[in-house]
């Protein structure tokens, strides 16, 4: 898969302009605000139909305009396609090969992305809906359909402490609510495990390949529901005063939407005792374990890169860049506005530049 042409209209900084992507490796140069990450800002959008800088789609908006357009042209293991995204009066208007599309799956299927920025810190440093929200995002290039499953279990716990919080319902309509949230949170909590069970492997082989000295696993924490309780009866047994505690806060205490999950470094928690380079290492090594997975399962994928790697020394650079070639897949690198070893090690590549002006 690789992007081949990409045109911005009114979306952030760029009024009207068109990119060419001729290489494999695309290198992307500019001093800060020319403009680097809301590039690709909008090809992370293409795929997700989010941003990873912002809830809002007027936000994405260059100043004093009313609507945005992003079109790229791609080519995946089929052919060539045009993927486009208009949004004017809130609403949004998608269209793969010139057909309106409404399925999440339907992009799946075709362009998939992989965004690594400064902000992916957030899964260790940061709260549990941070690491949820990367794992959910995870399994669903895999499985899109598990969007669904997210949405339904948001309007369910919605749906459940709408009920705890007026605190007037039946024994018989709390049990029924209890055991829905519990059968969804187990199906939600069995597909993030596995998730994280294979990352884990596949971080531990790039370690014993490239870095034996270090270890990384990863250990789920569900929200009061355990490994082995098998049965709402069983969880119930357990949790003998759950339904006192939520009359009291009037909302749900337990459930896949609280659930979160530890980084161990080293054998220590690494939003503790990992360095701020250590903690740069996981991300990039977690993100390049997943796209192995997805390449093999799904297909190629395109990694963006956003002035992650000006952080690590030359020898860690040169050896990390060198995984990330081995991949395979199309990757854009955006970099601050000088010549430095990064450069030349890409350039060495055959990697295209592509510098903006300031």
């Amino acid at each position: 898969m690789q992007i081949i042409r990409l045109q911005l209209k009114h979306f952030r900084c760029f009024a009207d302009v068109t990119f060419s992507f001729e290489k494999p490796i695309i290198v992307i140069e500019g001093v800060n605000g020319s403009g680097k990450t809301s590039l690709l800002e909008a090809l992370h959008y293409l795929c997700y139909l989010r941003s990873f800088r912002t809830y809002w789609p007027r936000e994405l908006m260059q100043f004093e305009q009313q609507n945005f357009f992003i079109k790229a042209k791609f080519a995946d293991e089929v052919g060539p396609h045009e993927l486009q995204v208009g949004f004017t009066d809130k609403k949004r208007l998608v269209k793969l090969d010139k057909k309106a599309i409404t399925s999440y799956k339907q992009l799946m299927d075709h362009y998939r992305i992989i965004t690594i920025t400064e902000d992916e810190l957030g899964l260790i440093k940061e709260g549990p809906e941070i690491r949820r929200n990367f794992l959910d995002q995870a399994i669903a290039l895999f499985k899109p359909d598990f969007l669904l499953t997210i949405r339904k279990l948001r309007k369910l716990v919605e749906q459940r402490n709408a009920l705890l919080k007026k605190g007037h319902f039946t024994q018989e309509s709390y049990q029924l609510w209890t055991q829905q949230l519990w059968q969804h949170s187990k199906t939600i909590q069995e597909e993030r495990t596995k998730m994280l069970n294979s990352l884990q492997r596949s971080t531990r082989k790039l370690l014993k390949t490239h870095f034996p000295s270090l270890s990384i696993a990863f250990d789920y924490k569900p929200k009061r529901i355990s490994k082995d309780d098998n049965s709402i009866e069983s969880f119930l047994a357990k949790n003998s005063q759950l339904q006192h505690d939520e009359a009291r806060y009037g909302r749900s205490l337990f459930g896949a939407h609280l659930d979160d999950f530890s980084i161990i470094f080293q054998d220590k928690r690494s939003r503790n005792f990992a360095s701020r380079g250590q903690q740069k290492l996981i991300v990039l090594l977690i993100n390049i374990a997943y796209a192995q997975q997805l390449i093999k399962k799904r297909g190629s994928v395109i990694m963006l890169i956003d002035d992650f790697m000006t952080d690590f020394d030359q020898s860690r650079c040169t050896l990390l860049v060198d995984i990330l070639h081995q991949l395979g897949c199309q990757l854009i690198f955006t970099l601050p506005s000088r010549h430095n070893f990064l450069v030349e090690q890409l350039t060495g590549l055959g990697a295209q530049s592509i510098k903006l002006p300031n």
